[in-house]
């Protein structure tokens, strides 16, 4: 037996490419909901306006739900007896209230990153989550990128020796490219913007890299003219054990598509690579360079590996997003999945001291 899917949030831009994804998997989307609104779901277009760089890859969205029930209340679509997961790509102010409802229901949870506006609003649910044995898991891809997982075996290995500092870079479309009136960019919704949108991919995947959480913060941010929002901020951080970290992210690029930098710096070796590209930039592969001072290495101290990722089964970015949810949907049951809801706290605690710091100024310890 597949498992059975409920969909909250249908009119996120993220909802194609979602549906595209379940489609591939051994699951069926056998009921959806905007809350408020009685969806239409024969009538269900593609979206070729998108609020950000996500294409739709001209597949047919009405197809890929056809016969699911519908629901304007999200509470309760949970409380269907017949749906196994409920994947929302929903409004982060009111997404916890969902997910609450759907512990109370024993249905696991899949939910857009990151969530909830803070930590605070989360910490309670993922505590009842966890005394009922149930899943909540956010969309943390790069868990699953293949250069990230080697960066992180090799760290794992003691390749890099003690890690200095870790720099990072994701820049994505100017606010011009997207739909400004979404819920996403309204500080009320959703806290923040492109930290609180984009970076969180990153803000998590750089402590999970070292295998060592973020103990404090200092941010400053540019606020945004188009909305209440701000469009970019730069981090800088600390980890437990004492490796210095920046991060750059923001709506800055005059087209579509993605500007990416990671490079780690230790006593032993350093790696700077892109990470990732997407399939809007055509390139053939993702580099990954790393200069060595391992004696084995001594004939060749610098190498680059090409990373040629495929787009077969997820165009919009690549197929190791394919991968991230067929290891969610592989290990919802047992809890074994790539992030988990005591992952996507962390990341509030880390966001919410970000923010805390664009605000007073200076640092700001991470709540652990």
């Amino acid at each position: 037996m597949g498992v059975n899917i409920g969909y909250v949030g249908v009119d996120h831009h993220h909802r194609d490419p979602y549906f595209a994804v379940a489609s591939e998997l051994d699951a069926t989307v056998t009921a959806v909901c905007e809350p408020g609104r009685q969806v239409d779901i024969e009538n269900i277009a593609a979206m070729d306006e998108r609020p950000d760089e996500i294409t739709t890859e001209g597949q047919n969205a009405a197809e890929l739900v056809a016969g699911a029930a519908v629901y304007e209340d999200p509470h309760r679509l949970v409380a269907d007896e017949s749906v196994d997961v409920v994947w929302i790509t929903y409004r982060s102010d009111e997404t916890p209230a969902i997910i609450e409802s759907a512990v109370e229901n024993g249905v696991h949870v899949v939910s857009e990153k990151p969530i909830a506006r803070t930590a605070a609003d989360l910490e309670d649910i993922a505590e009842r989550a966890k005394q009922a044995g149930v899943t909540v898991s956010p969309t943390m891809y790069y868990r699953r990128n293949p250069v990230a997982m080697e960066l992180k075996n090799r760290v794992a290995d003691g390749f890099f020796g003690d890690v200095w500092t870790v720099d990072g870079r994701f820049n994505a479309s100017q606010l011009s490219y997207r739909d400004t009136d979404h819920y996403i960019y309204d500080r009320e919704t959703s806290r923040g913007g492109a930290l609180q949108w984009i970076g969180p991919h990153w803000v998590d995947m750089m402590p999970w890299i070292l295998d060592d959480p973020i103990a404090r913060v200092n941010a400053r941010f540019h606020e945004a003219d188009e909305a209440d929002v701000e469009a970019g901020a730069v981090l800088q951080f600390e980890t437990h054990e004492g490796t210095l970290g920046t991060y750059h992210s923001g709506y800055y690029l005059s087209d579509r598509g993605k500007d990416t930098h990671f490079g780690l710096y230790g006593t032993d070796a350093q790696a700077l690579t892109p990470l990732h590209h997407d399939a809007l930039q055509h390139e053939p592969t993702v580099p990954l360079n790393i200069t060595s001072e391992d004696p084995e290495w001594t004939a060749a101290p610098k190498r680059t590996v090409e990373f040629e990722f495929t787009y077969n089964r997820f165009p919009a970015w690549g197929d190791f997003v394919q991968d991230y949810f067929e290891a969610f949907f592989d290990g919802y049951e047992s809890g074994d999945v790539p992030a988990t809801v005591d992952d996507a706290v962390q990341l509030l605690r880390v966001l919410d001291a970000a923010y805390e710091s664009g605000e007073r100024g200076g640092w700001v310890e991470v709540e652990n």
